[in-house]
């Protein structure tokens, strides 16, 4: 009896001990994204927990409280749109990307009639307000396709909302746009499809800016913990696996933390993004940094620097060099 009572003991001593193991680390994370998914998941699924980390989400309810959290500096890491966390670098945080995990997925729409980007000149061409994010990616699109912005077609400022700009569109007002996920749900849902062509997305242009989910880390961390980083990276990869083969697993997702809850919606979100825009290896994206370094290129902390200045793609490489992306997609 003395015997089992010593050996319990030690059972939760052990237990105790690795229980405090746990690195604990916060995340502030905002705005509420698709394809932030797999951070939810690897939260609800106890994936963080199985790599030994405890993590804890904050999420701001504005845009205004995430300036305001990073200029705190009091978080180890952040999943945010990149131009705010590159403005963040701008005003002397020291934060190095470390993983994407999707955009929103974006289509340049057209007439039907209009067959080919050259088809585009001479045509209005619907954008953000001047200067805006959402007019330099209409920027970078047109001349990713070969078309001068300013000389081949005429930009037609229309607010900042992309349905604003599919109506203006369907009306016949312009014969381009850009356009979100939610928009073209609307189309295909109506049917109304026919009524526009797709003549070029985020992976046929390479463009993946905008809207997207980009962590960020304090510098620091990666030398002090550069473990638990790696960790954080593998559970988020494993959370993309798990959403992959368990379709249930991710409708639930998007329910709880987007509100979605259409079977027809949740259908079209998992083809969008777990089987699309999310990546099964979350390898940091340059584009978006560099959008916010076009933007934020005068900050003090960001001056004559370039994108690849701001990432830190190591991590990520090393779980691929080490085969961990292969064993969860055997």
């Amino acid at each position: 009896m003395k015997t089992a009572g010593v050996c319990c003991l030690l059972l939760l001593l052990l237990v105790s001990t690795a229980l405090g193991q746990e690195k604990k680390l916060t995340l502030v994370s905002y705005p509420p994204r698709p394809p932030k998914l797999p951070l939810w998941l690897a939260r609800d699924a106890g994936l963080f927990k199985k790599y030994g980390l405890e993590i804890t989400i904050k999420e701001p309810g504005s845009s205004d409280e995430l300036l305001a959290a990073l200029a705190r500096r009091d978080s180890d890491m952040y999943a945010a749109t990149a131009p705010y966390l590159v403005a963040a670098i701008g005003d002397g945080a020291d934060l190095v990307f470390v993983a994407n995990t999707g955009y929103s997925v974006l289509k340049l729409l057209s007439r039907p009639e209009i067959a080919r980007a050259e088809d585009l000149k001479g045509k209005k061409v619907g954008t953000g307000d001047l200067g805006s994010s959402q007019d330099r990616i209409t920027h970078q699109a047109l001349l990713r396709l070969g078309l001068d912005p300013e000389r081949d077609v005429t930009l037609v400022p229309i607010g900042g909302r992309s349905v604003d700009r599919l109506k203006a569109l369907l009306a016949g007002k312009i014969d381009a746009t850009t356009s979100n996920e939610d928009n073209l749900f609307e189309l295909e849902r109506k049917g109304e499809m026919g009524k526009v062509r797709v003549l070029a997305d985020n992976e046929s242009l390479k463009l993946f800016i905008g809207a997207g989910v980009d962590f960020a880390v304090a510098r620091g961390l990666v030398v002090r913990e550069r473990a638990s980083v790696k960790n954080f990276l593998r559970a988020l990869s494993e959370a993309t696996a798990l959403a992959r083969r368990d379709r249930a697993a991710a409708d639930r997702i998007f329910t709880q933390y987007i509100g979605v809850r259409d079977p027809a919606l949740l259908d079209f979100m998992y083809r969008t993004y777990v089987q699309g825009a999310i990546p099964q290896r979350p390898f940091p994206k340059a584009e978006p940094v560099a959008l916010g370094l076009e933007e934020f290129g005068a900050k003090p902390g960001v001056k004559g620097k370039k994108a690849a200045d701001l990432i830190d793609a190591s991590l990520v490489q090393e779980l691929e060099t080490e085969g961990f992306f292969d064993r969860l997609y055997k």
